[in-house]
């Protein structure tokens, strides 16, 4: 039995070593690694010990399973260790040292590191960097950083490369073939939505697994083949009682702030309802800590637009979904 962990568990590829996380008894907070053996009864060896009480850590093994990663992480910055998963007593390299507003993190692919991160980059740029030089002297650029496109996350196959960016506010999946450098976009059809990397453990596959969602269709896994583009519905929210998608309609539109800025904005309503000025409207919006409000699907406001009402979310700055600027001009004296 092992007590008082935070759940983030890492074997080594011989089934029968453990890493995982101790959490501080006060504070709860995931600070120190240890490393267990089946069949031992002697203490468990702290592999590493996190001490700035600002930093959470994580243990996990990369995609490739070459390699069991750990990480600490605060609000402004990252720092990785990784060590050979064949290897169990293997030390853990030092990836790059932190340092204050450098973000990253990583991933790995044959003989190099992929790094996502925002050196010099303010809405990130994807990286790599060679397996045995990987601080950020070395890394070399893949996906360069864009001014219109915030890239928020990645997953690679052997084939593939998938890049989540956010571009105009909305989340684009974007495949790249790694062999001819052709490239597509998910076409997800609608006008206010969100869809996301789902859990994808297969390396060698064609098909990337994603969530969808939108103000009008319930959360929704999909199985997309990156090579045929044919996209296949595994699973949806049930949703109680007699609604139907179609009876509801959703759209996106800018409202001017006061110093001009357009503000994105999401709305869904029944379908029938005239926009006159006169319906009733519940307006959402919150703006912090970089945290976006999606238009995600809620059964909870079913029963307004029932009766009538229109129900929007304001995208203000202090999210960002514009982008990380979004983010910058919506805290401190802004």
């Amino acid at each position: 039995k092992i007590q008082n962990t935070s759940g983030s568990v890492a074997w080594s590829n011989d089934n029968k070593t453990v890493f995982y996380t101790l959490k501080d008894t006060e504070t709860l907070r995931p600070y120190k690694i240890l490393k267990h053996e089946l069949g031992t009864t002697s203490a468990d060896k702290t592999i590493y010990e996190e001490k700035d009480d600002t930093y959470y850590i994580y243990v996990y093994k990369t995609k490739s399973k070459k390699y069991i990663i750990i990480e600490s992480y605060s609000t402004l910055s990252n720092e990785y260790r990784f060590s050979d998963a064949d290897n169990p007593d293997s030390e853990f390299i030092l990836f790059q040292p932190r340092e204050r507003k450098l973000e990253y993190d990583i991933d790995h692919f044959e003989d190099k590191f992929y790094i996502r991160t925002n050196l010099n980059a303010i809405n990130f740029r994807l990286m790599e960097t060679p397996i045995n030089n990987t601080g950020k002297e070395n890394w070399k650029e893949v996906i360069p950083h864009r001014d219109d496109a915030l890239i928020e996350n990645f997953e690679i196959f052997k084939k593939y490369l998938v890049i989540d960016e956010r571009i105009n506010g909305l989340t684009q999946l974007r495949i790249i073939n790694v062999k001819d450098n052709t490239e597509h976009y998910v076409d997800f059809e609608e006008q206010a939505y969100t869809a996301w990397i789902s859990t994808n453990p297969e390396f060698n596959t064609e098909v990337l697994r994603f969530g969808y969602s939108s103000m009008t269709t319930p959360n929704s896994t999909f199985d997309y083949n990156m090579y045929t583009k044919d996209k296949k519905l595994m699973k949806q929210q049930e949703v109680v009682g007699d609604f139907k998608p179609e009876d509801y309609t959703s759209e996106r539109l800018f409202a001017p702030a006061d110093d001009g800025t357009q503000i994105p904005v999401s709305l869904v309503y029944r379908k029938g309802i005239v926009k006159s000025g006169d319906n009733p409207l519940l307006l959402y919006g919150y703006g912090s800590y970089g945290y976006t409000t999606e238009p995600l699907f809620s059964s909870v406001i079913l029963s307004l637009l029932d009766r009538g009402f229109i129900y929007a979310i304001a995208h203000v700055r202090g999210e960002q979904i514009m982008g990380r600027k979004w983010y910058e001009d919506g805290k401190l004296l802004k």
